[in-house]
């Protein structure tokens, strides 16, 4: 993010401007490029990588907790953006995400 002048806004900017996105706006946000981890969009990230906890609700481990248990699973993929937006994503018991996430506990200020 730029100003039209060609510098950074301060945290304090882009957190304002952050307040006012809309879900849609926030799944389209791209990680920096010197982010060593993330590459893509919000949206593309979650859905190239949410397979870690896709393969842990799979994994024998938990299929034999909830057996032996009598236990049903409930998992969410839970977002943090910018302190300002929480994005919740529920996983149906076969480990795949629901379409879209909620957004949840804006703050206010």
């Amino acid at each position: 993010m730029r100003n039209p002048n060609g510098t950074t806004p301060s945290a304090l900017v882009k957190a304002d401007i952050l307040r006012g996105y809309e879900l849609s706006e926030i799944l389209q946000l791209k990680f920096i490029p010197q982010d060593q981890c993330h590459r893509g969009t919000i949206r593309n990230w979650v859905r190239t990588d949410a397979r870690q906890l896709r393969d842990y609700i799979n994994s024998q481990e938990v299929k034999k907790l909830m057996e032996d248990g009598g236990l049903k699973l409930r998992a969410h993929l839970v977002i943090i953006v910018g302190s300002r937006h929480i994005l919740l994503w529920d996983m149906k018991e076969d480990g795949d995400l629901t379409n879209e996430p909620r957004l949840v506990g804006m703050t206010s200020t």
